[in-house]
């Protein structure tokens, strides 16, 4: 497991254990939890855990001030940590679609009211990205066949190079020749080019409301009937002071800007689609190679666009 998965499944456990007031009592599943946590301690080291703490405590002040000004209650009773399939719907006690619910920390607050917190945590100050769609995700939303593309480009990398035709084998193949190494950052650019236009074409000729709606779905997760409700909170810095901050997915200029205004699309460097209003940029729709160009998965990812 990459090191960043691991110092964020730290952040998120201690996230619900610190809104619970630091304490275990009324934390769901807490046995796993504290053997997950107490697991990745030994695997990401005590400084970078020590940092997740931190960066969790002022995520939990911050998400509880949110909560009591809206009137979700003053005391979270029960936490849950949502990384185990079905854990979400479980919680809450009705099917929970997961891939446009990105909570990761359950709440239960003393009013009964459920809170989902969408938890990230970054050393830097400003936003960081926040979704990381599959290519077969998007494929499936668009009926689109991006990832026969993507197939097609490898497998062409790999018989002209002479390459194994798996893909783990490849990647060490690839790895071990420095000119294999430079052909691939050319076939990767060309490849993702194609899957960039591909995709661009796609959203172009989609209606303003059908854009919208595929937007506030799938990349934003900000539809109006997304339950149970969740604000994304994420944590800053690496030294004191840390800081956190929050968005309400439902109440921000981004999505203010979406619903008053048409939306266009434009094609941003080589891999990327922007989305943007008349007078505000919202996000940028980026494809990239899981690890290894020509010899990994290429999936997706949504980041500000400054």
């Amino acid at each position: 497991m990459a090191a960043e998965t691991l110092k964020a499944d730290v952040n998120e456990i201690l996230l619900g254990y610190h809104i619970l007031g630091s304490t275990w009592i009324g934390f769901q599943g807490k046995t796993d939890a504290e053997n997950q946590l107490n697991n990745r301690r030994s695997q990401i080291g005590d400084t970078d855990y020590n940092i997740q703490e931190e960066r969790a405590k002022v995520m939990a002040t911050k998400s509880l001030d949110w909560a009591r000004a809206n009137n979700y209650g003053n005391r979270v009773v029960k936490a849950w940590w949502t990384a185990r399939p079905g854990i979400l719907s479980e919680a809450v006690g009705y099917e929970v679609d997961s891939s446009k619910n990105p909570t990761d920390t359950l709440v239960q607050f003393e009013t009964d009211k459920f809170l989902g917190l969408s938890a990230k945590s970054t050393a830097g100050k400003g936003d960081i990205g926040f979704k990381n769609p599959g290519i077969g995700t998007i494929d499936k939303a668009l009926s689109l066949d991006l990832a026969g593309i993507v197939k097609e480009e490898n497998d062409d990398f790999a018989e002209i190079y002479g390459l194994s035709t798996t893909q783990s084998v490849r990647k060490r193949e690839i790895r071990s020749d420095r000119n294999l190494i430079e052909a691939s950052n050319d076939a990767r650019n060309i490849t993702l080019e194609i899957v960039r236009d591909v995709f661009y074409n796609k959203l172009n000729v989609l209606s303003n409301k059908k854009l919208k709606e595929y937007v506030l779905s799938d990349w934003l997760d900000a539809t109006k009937t997304i339950s149970p409700m969740y604000i994304k909170v994420t944590g800053h810095g690496s030294e004191y002071p840390y800081t956190a901050s929050l968005m309400n997915p439902l109440q921000n200029s981004k999505i203010e800007a979406l619903h008053k205004s048409n939306l266009t699309v434009s094609k941003v460097g080589n891999d990327s689609v922007g989305v943007e209003t008349i007078n505000k940029r919202i996000l940028k729709m980026r494809v990239k190679y899981e690890s290894q160009a020509m010899a990994s998965s290429v999936k997706f990812s949504g980041d500000p666009w400054q």
